[in-house]
């Protein structure tokens, strides 16, 4: 036993100074703490629970190092005020659960617990409003300790209310606030951080009664907690959009949270925060903090952004990251780290009248000493500040004296071994599979591809298998307390994939729940079967990827459900040709086949029966108090379970059931087509995609490689190519832009002079025609898109809640317009699909997921035409939410309102298992994609603007998928295959301006060179170098490439590296700013906001978000490249720049521009035949299209005529 004379006495010195220093702050009734001297009475969550964290390193150290009973009596003493402190802090917050259910339901900041109560009667001490309460970190790190203590063996929570309280705290995910104090929401790398610990330590604890018992367990959602971290290694090191970096970072990427397994990842937040905040008496919070500094005004709540300058250099230092540090360097065994650090807290430590050892909240900077602070930092003595001790700071003093002395040792305060996750980093988890069919016809057409499957009947009877909506249902009950009224897991809330990729013990019964994406009834989306197949591939890849990140014992399960609607082509000849019903079999087949050979899109995946994975794969118990399991079950299976794509055989069986016949019948065409004919164009005036008006290089498609119709007559009158096609079927362009008559081709002429005036004859004639006449013409047809044209005009004319009565029930025009939706789906014609779906505002289930996924990775949306008002999406949204600013977007635009839609699901896909395709970019502008995007299939099929308009309606949502990959990857469109799109083919980061797709142009280049060496049969044949290489340049101009790069570099807002960071500078050196398309960059963005600070980077993009014309966005950004190297540019240190006005850079950019064209002149190039010889280009903005389509380097590149303007304009 130890000698009292010896450690035990060393251990009794520090419980008497914790005794002396925190204790006598508490409240010996609520047992709460309290000490600022600004807040009397005021007890915070974080100081308490950091306080509850010495105690109970204190217990550990008295259980562990006891030599008498009287030590074990201590040590019990301790545990007991530990545990009672931390039930009066759930106890305050159990006082507010009616916040929690609101909080969690809207997420209004006004509706977050409070950060802090009161001190003796446990209630709150000020308004909602009044103080910034919305602090997930505090929360987050009561549920982490929590967990810690309780494995421990210390019981804190009591009854089933409580644990019910502790499951819905889980469910919240809020924001904290920017650093100017404005209450101002945004993302904190702090608290998401915080948040994952306690999800991940929640979920490892076990039951909260440390009894065995599964009634107390809390669950957590693994997708929760991947998203969490998805969110952390798109931010560090940063902190926020408006800080850099932060010195609370260390509590997550260390003690007490180690939620960062990426040692890379954490070394460079240690890195970055030791680098700029360090200083000799501790860590500044963050750059530009003026908290409690001699220049704050303490009078008001926030700060002006313009003062934020004023306290760079002078921010207050606080010792309480010094402990951070000490606690860091001891669990990285780094022990030079932590003599280093340990002397240096020493440094910072004051004694009080009693000789104890105190930590001052902060080190100020006094008055008479700020000016040279500021010259020379670091070269003045600080003064102690704010509270001493610091209740935090001491409590981590505390527990630093404990490891450093040797009482305990590091993993001796992390039981639940958190700790390691940096070091012990798991290989991929393969994938197991198990594919069922629905039924005999099915298995059968599966066993004649070589494919041996089960039955969903044939499965042992222990099993049951249910959709994912059930399994949302289920956890609603999850949490439910009647006392406390709080209502459990929101219904609205998306079941994530990793959640359904494990069995679900209930009762006795193990249930498993297919995944989300094959719910029939989610979205038009699933009706494509390669949409379909390819999202087999990217969630199976993605569980690969995420499984071994959220700490699951045991191996995914995922379950596929092949239904006839994938195979089979009954119910679809009236509508599609046979290649699509091939394709659509092969490639279901195909994809399955892929599983079986144990990779998929470089996943390890592994294919057996349901029972053969019984004994591996991961399982989680679910209990319900006030249901036994087996009623929980009957009540979410009473529903029948669909995992099927709809066919016209189902949707006739069905309607019997539902007391209503089918409405339209297909098969036969209006007689009347004089008058369909003028229903047609009508509804046709309202189907067009919005294309940007003002953009009349985009409207019209002019590129340089491509001769185009020269007037909007000639777009509008051009025939299309399929008008021949029969009526019988529905025609592939079905729906576009002011698309011709279905009966006959116009042909101009003498014909076309009086086509204004029959226009205006037929306006008159359908405002005269009464529903009577057009519900004739609806019953008379079969032809479903002569029926969608007709229920359209219905509700232009008579609103959508219009009775039609037909077959004498009462039948809306709505309803109609759902039944030709379902149909449009089945035949999978996508334009009268996006259509109805537009008409009805559908919203697809994934939206609000997808939106999700870019923004917690820090990419914003914008919706709308980028010359009007764009929508910007920058925080989650709930459903609500979406739908009206959608709404405001979309209003009048149906295809566009569904066009949408589909890209950001698109994007949010492919942002997860793509990351680098969405390097340097902060903002996707999903109106200027769908522009490009109807360029771009101009440019390819040879198409005007109308028809390209139309061909961009009518192509998959595969095909979409494929499109907006093929841009975000740096890939021409043609260089995709019909069926190419495969998350397996190598991704190359993309860049903008310099250096972009040059080695594609070089590949392109050996490949046109090889193919000219190709003689007709007869062997290779020599071409002259010289001769080679000027056709290879004419070529490249005639193919427009550079300024389809520009066009698609600026839709997708991409910029250089570090463009951000250079234009700060840029704007730094400017003294009235730097002025870009009208908007001002003013010098005093510098003084509020840091160098590389996000929130400088969303100003930049709200000034070339303004460019309507991408490609003229994409020269800005070279020409701002090049100005932040003007010093080097034009050999001088200071170079000439106006004093008395901003910085234009359009007229850089049209000085160049004319520089060009000069240049061209005396060369004799093409640029003669438009701007060279005085004629009006098509270029944007007045800028040459030959100067637009220069590569951005060499001697007549782009660079060497903005070089050569600044050049003029500089010296």
């Amino acid at each position: 036993m130890r000698s009292r004379s010896g450690s035990g006495v060393q251990l009794d010195r520090i419980l008497f100074m914790v005794e002396q220093t925190i204790c006598q702050h508490q409240n010996a009734i609520t047992a709460l703490f309290a000490n600022q001297k600004d807040f009397p009475g005021h007890a915070w969550i974080r100081d308490n629970v950091y306080i509850a964290h010495a105690l109970w390193a204190l217990y550990r150290a008295y259980m562990k190092c006891a030599d008498f009973d009287e030590d074990l009596t201590k040590a019990k003493e301790l545990g007991f005020t530990c545990v009672k402190m931390m039930q009066s802090v759930m106890e305050c917050m159990m006082r507010q659960a009616d916040k929690v259910e609101l909080f969690k339901k809207f997420q209004r900041p006004l509706d977050a617990l409070h950060s802090k109560f009161s001190v003796n009667t446990k209630g709150t001490v000020c308004g909602d409003a009044d103080w910034g309460h919305l602090q997930m970190d505090a929360v987050s790190l009561f549920l982490l300790t929590l967990a810690q203590i309780t494995a421990s063996g210390l019981q804190i929570v009591r009854n089933f209310d409580e644990v019910a309280f502790i499951q819905n705290l889980i469910m919240e995910f809020g924001k904290e606030g920017d650093k100017t104090n404005q209450g101002i929401r945004e993302l904190n790398a702090t608290s998401i951080g915080m948040v994952k610990a306690a999800l991940q330590a929640l979920n490892d604890v076990g039951d909260l009664f440390v009894d065995g018992s599964r009634g107390s367990v809390v669950h957590v959602l693994p997708d929760e907690i991947e998203q969490c971290s998805a969110v952390l290694s798109s931010m560090l090191p940063r902190e926020s959009f408006s800080k850099e970096t932060d010195a609370a970072l260390l509590g997550i990427i260390s003690y007490p949270a180690f939620c960062v397994e990426d040692p890379e990842l954490v070394q460079s937040t240690r890195e970055t925060i030791t680098s700029r905040l360090l200083g000799k008496y501790g860590c500044r919070r963050f750059m530009r903090d003026g908290y409690k500094t001699v220049l704050e005004d303490s009078s008001r709540l926030y700060y002006n952004k313009s003062e934020l300058q004023q306290f760079e250099n002078i921010e207050c230092e606080w010792p309480l990251f010094l402990c951070y540090l000490i606690l860091d360097a001891m669990y990285s065994k780094d022990d030079d780290a932590v003599e280093m650090y340990w002397k240096q807290l020493n440094k910072t430590l004051v004694a009080n009248e009693e000789g104890f050892r105190l930590i001052p909240e902060l080190y100020v900077v006094s008055r008479e000493n700020v000016a040279a602070e500021k010259l020379h930092p670091g070269s003045q003595i600080r003064i102690p500040g704010g509270a001493t001790p610091f209740l935090w700071a001491q409590s981590l003093y505390v527990i630093c004296c404990l490891l450093y002395e040797g009482f305990l040792s590091p993993a001796e305060l992390d039981p639940l071994s958190r700790r390691l996750s940096i070091y012990e980093k798991r290989p991929p988890c393969e994938v197991q599979v198990t594919i069922l069919a629905e039924s005999v016809e099915v298995q059968r057409e599966l066993q004649a591809n070589d494919i041996h499957v089960q039955r969903v009947d044939e499965i042992d009877p222990v099993f049951t298998i249910l959709p994912a909506s059930a399994l949302g249902h289920m956890l609603a009950k999850v949490g439910e307390s009647k006392k406390l009224n709080l209502s459990g897991r929101p219904l609205d809330r998306a079941i994530g994939l990793l959640s359904t990729s494990r069995l679900y013990q209930i009762g006795n019964k193990f249930v498993i729940f297919t995944p989300q994406f094959m719910d029939s009834r989610r979205s038009h989306l699933m009706y494509d079967i390669r949409i379909l197949t390819d999202e087999w591939s990217s969630e199976l890849q993605y569980i690969y990827a995420s499984w071994n990140s959220v700490s699951i014992s045991g191996r995914p399960l995922v379950v596929l459900v092949i239904t006839q609607g994938m195979l089979s082509t009954e119910g679809l000849s009236h509508f599609s040709n046979i290649h699509l019903n091939r394709h659509m079999k092969s490639t279901v087949i195909g994809a399955i086949k892929k599983i079986n050979t144990g990779y998929l899109s470089g996943a390890r995946v592994l294919m057996k029966d349901l029972s053969d994975f019984f004994r591996t794969t991961a399982v989680s118990k679910l209990e319900f108090r006030d249901k036994s399991a087996e009623e929980m079950l009957r009540s979410v299976t009473t529903e029948k379970v669909q995992f099927t794509l709809h066919t016209e055989d189902q949707i006739e069986a069905k309607s019997p059931r539902t007391g209503r016949t089918p409405t339209l019948r297909r098969g036969e065409s209006v007689k009347d087509r004089s008058a369909y004919s003028m229903i047609h164009k009508a509804s046709m005036r309202h189907r067009s995609i919005a294309l940007d008006s003002n953009d009349t290089d985009l409207m019209k498609l002019r590129l340089a490689y491509k001769a185009m119709p020269s007037s909007e007559s000639e777009l509008r009158t051009s025939p299309p190519t399929s008008s021949s096609r029969p009526l019988g079927l529905v025609r592939e362009n079905s729906s576009g832009e002011l698309r011709q008559q279905l009966l006959k081709t116009t042909k101009k002429g003498a014909e076309n002079e009086t086509q204004g005036r029959i226009r205006d004859i037929k306006h008159e004639q359908m405002s005269e025609m009464k529903a009577d006449d057009l519900l004739d013409l609806l019953t008379e047809t079969t032809v479903l898109e002569e029926q969608i044209s007709i229920i359209h005009c219905l509700w232009m004319k008579f609103g959508p809640d219009y009775d039609t009565e037909l077959g004498c029930q009462a039948t809306t025009v709505r309803m109609l317009m759902e039944e030709v939706h379902a149909k449009a789906c089945e035949a999978r014609e996508w334009a009268l699909v996006r259509l109805t779906a537009g008409l009805l505002k559908k919203q697809l289930e994934e939206l609000s997921k997808a939106v999700t996924h870019l923004l917690v990775r820090q990419k914003q949306i914008t919706l709308g035409m980028a010359s009007k008002k764009e929508e910007v999406i920058t925080c989650p949204k709930t459903n609500e939410e979406l739908e009206k600013i959608m709404n405001r977007a979309y209003n009048d635009d149906a295809n566009s309102f569904t066009l949408s839609q589909e890209i950001i699901v698109y994007l949010g896909s492919l942002v997860r298992t793509e990351p680098k395709l969405f390097v340097e970019m902060f903002r996707l502008r999903i109106g200027l994609i769908i522009q490009v995007l109807a360029s771009e299939l101009a440019r390819l099929r040879n198409l005007s603007g109308t028809e390209a308009a139309e061909k961009l309606l009518t192509v998959s949502p595969f095909e979409l998928k494929s499109m907006i990959f093929s841009l975000l990857s740096g890939r021409l469109l043609e260089d995709y295959a019909d069926d190419g799109f495969h998350h397996g083919d190598t991704i190359r980061e993309s860049r903008t301006g310099i250096g972009s797709f040059r080695r594609q142009i070089e590949e392109r280049k050996s490949l046109r060179k090889s193919t000219r060496s190709v003689g007709s049969g007869h062997g290779l044949m020599e071409i002259p170098k010289e001769e080679e290489e000027e056709e290879l340049e004419e070529d490249d101009f005639q193919f427009g490439i550079w300024l389809r790069h520009r066009r698609i570099d600026g839709a997708l807002n991409r910029v250089p590296t570090n463009f951000y960071a250079t234009l700060w500078d840029t704007v730094h050196k400017m003294p009235h700013g730097v002025k870009i398309n009208d908007t001002v960059l003013h010098w005093g963005l510098t003084q509020e906001m840091t160098r590389k600070e996000i929130k400088f980077a969303l100003e930049v993009e709200e000034a070339l978000n303004r460019i309507a014309e991408p490609e003229y966005r994409e020269v800005i950004v070279e020409a701002l490249w090049l100005i932040g190297r003007i010093e080097k540019l034009v050999l001088l240190e200071e170079p000439n720049v106006p004093r008395d006005r901003p910085f234009d850079v359009d007229s850089v950019i049209h000085l160049a521009n004319r520089i060009f064209v000069e240049h061209n002149k005396q060369m004799e190039t093409i640029v003669l035949e438009c701007c060279g010889s005085g004629k009006k280009c098509d270029g944007a903005r007045g800028i040459c299209k030959h100067f637009y389509d220069s590569a951005p380097a060499g001697e007549y590149g782009t660079s060497h005529y903005i070089i050569r303007a600044l050049m003029q304009l500089f010296t």
